[in-house]
């Protein structure tokens, strides 16, 4: 097997999710809804979970979303700051948004918190385009990810990183570049289920 340079893998990558239909990757979510939920329900103590705010072809997070805060999670969403990095901000259905100054998303208006607030997620559903068997992450390659969950090693506990992305975009190990500055997850959801990923022990 090749591997490929991450332009190659990002390319190929964002192809396939063009040429889904949008009701297969709700689809595929939902699936993955139904295996999260449970997952979270042993894993969060504290009920707190941050993800994003799902744009284009990504794997849409509108319902997820919904569905985490009437099951009586707190909802963190990202806000992209300038020098690529990352700010968070409480979510919940009709929170204010506004256009992002460094990015083509909309992002809530509020509060917004760094890294340190991390100490209280359980979770992060960190946004991938594939992750391989090891739990290397392909991102969209703007590095606000890789630098976030470095800025992770100067606490004390780190929350669990679990990418959802849909089935195809888990690959076999090696499927594309990745270097020590390239930060991995510990798992990912897809609508087979959860799976854990490189050594850890089974989701």
């Amino acid at each position: 097997m090749d591997t490929l340079s991450k332009d190659e893998a990002r390319a190929r990558q964002r192809a396939l999710r063009r040429a889904m239909e949008p009701s297969a990757r709700q689809d595929q979510v939902d699936a993955a809804e139904r295996h999260l939920l449970p997952w979270l329900a042993d894993n969060a103590p504290r009920r707190t979970v941050a993800s994003v705010l799902s744009f284009g072809a990504e794997p849409p997070t509108g319902h997820l979303l919904g569905l985490l805060h009437a099951t009586g999670y707190r909802v963190l969403v990202p806000i992209c700051e300038p020098g690529r990095r990352l700010s968070w901000s409480e979510w919940y259905p009709g929170v204010p948004t506004s256009r992002s100054r460094v990015a083509p998303v909309q992002e809530p208006v509020g509060e917004r918190h760094g890294p340190e607030r991390m100490l209280e997620v359980d979770v992060v559903l960190v946004p991938a385009l594939a992750v391989d068997e090891r739990g290397a992450r392909l991102g969209q390659g703007g590095g606000y990810y890789d630098r976030f969950i470095a800025s992770l090693d100067a606490l004390e506990r780190r929350p669990e990183l679990v990418s959802l992305v849909f089935d195809h975009e888990v690959l076999p190990a090696d499927s594309f570049e990745h270097d020590a500055l390239d930060r991995r997850v510990d798992a990912v959801v897809t609508a087979a289920g959860i799976r854990r990923l490189g050594d850890g022990p089974p989701a």
